[in-house]
């Protein structure tokens, strides 16, 4: 039983946010709302993307099929965030009124990034402080 609480704690949440931004990104860019606010797209395509990598780094750390990944949880985050940010704008090419932008491909891998720098800065100031209240 715990590793289905394990998977529905922290696999399905990644799982499911990826298939709502393909969802999201499958509907036609006609059925959009237009919001003349320069560079709201690149705004959400950040958020959008850092709370993909920080739920694919939860994934990944907390899995123990592979050890190994676990131990490398932000590099494979960032990789697997980073792929699906580039199958996400290709599959675009095939939806009406989308396109492929480069652009938004890197404001996905800054908001991967900015989360995965303070998940870095929370985990080692957790270190720290569990550092100096053991001695």
């Amino acid at each position: 039983m715990p590793m289905r609480r394990g998977f529905a704690a922290y696999q399905l949440p990644a799982i499911v946010w990826a298939a709502l931004i393909f969802v999201a990104s499958s509907i036609p860019g006609t059925e959009y709302p237009q919001i003349n606010i320069v560079g709201i797209d690149k705004v959400v395509h950040f958020a959008i993307y850092a709370i993909l990598c920080l739920l694919t780094y939860n994934a990944v750390k907390h899995q123990d099929l592979f050890p190994r990944l676990a131990r490398r949880a932000m590099s494979i985050s960032m990789l697997l965030t980073t792929l699906y940010g580039l199958t996400d704008e290709l599959h675009q090419l095939e939806v009406p009124g989308r396109s492929c932008d480069v652009w938004d491909l890197a404001a996905d891998i800054l908001g991967c990034l900015l989360c995965l720098l303070i998940v870095w800065g929370r985990d080692r100031f957790v270190s720290r402080s569990e550092t100096a209240g053991g001695s």
